[in-house]
């Protein structure tokens, strides 16, 4: 079968405009100023306070406004269902099961000053304290984060609900004399639920 390069009449979308539109000098390309993605680097976040938590500094949200600031990346966020196999005669069908969230990481700068790692040692040591031996209680430990996802004029736009988070690790990164670089520390969070909401844009 010998191979044709037929002509593909793209009028109608926005990639044959875009194209149309820059071949007769009326415009720009729609594909470079339509499809504008929010920025990895746009973000803030929240971690709100719980009662009863330990705090730094005798205030009771000093702890959060540090880490607020201290936060300098999160990893990947999401939720899976399990499935449920039924097997029937010579097929296998599927089915969602029960729900289940993945953990992500959340990485601060280690601040000289010591705020960001004393409150994030305190939410770690809450949920077992290897000098007593007293495990925390989630109303005591979980707290709800919230990412907010900025756009290009660093206005809100979307809004990332972490329910119920708890820290499951605590890890210092490596020291290093040949490095030139900020000292920083890993807390890994598990949630219970996981919800986002997009704001309408004008």
């Amino acid at each position: 079968m010998a191979y044709t390069n037929n002509h593909i009449d793209t009028s109608g979308n926005a990639f044959g405009n875009g194209r149309t539109n820059l071949a007769a000098g009326t415009g720009l390309g729609a594909l470079g100023q339509k499809y504008e993605s929010l920025r990895s680097y746009g973000w803030i976040i929240e971690i709100e306070p719980v009662t009863g938590a330990p705090e730094t500094g005798g205030r009771p949200d000093a702890d959060v406004d540090v880490l607020k600031l201290a936060c300098k990346q999160v990893g990947a966020i999401g939720y899976t269902t399990e499935d449920i196999a039924v097997d029937r005669v010579n097929d296998k069908f599927y089915y969602p099961g029960k729900y289940s969230t993945d953990e992500t990481t959340l990485t601060f700068d280690n601040f000289v000053e010591g705020d960001a790692a004393e409150a994030l040692f305190s939410w770690m040591n809450g949920t077992f304290d290897p000098v007593t031996g007293r495990m925390g209680t989630g109303a005591e430990l979980k707290r709800n984060i919230k990412i907010h996802q900025l756009g290009p004029d660093n206005v809100e736009v979307m809004t990332i609900h972490l329910w119920g988070a708890y820290p499951r690790f605590w890890r210092l990164s490596e020291l290093n004399y040949s490095q030139s670089e900020f000292h920083t520390i890993e807390v890994g969070v598990r949630y219970d639920f996981v919800t986002h909401e997009a704001y309408e844009t004008v």
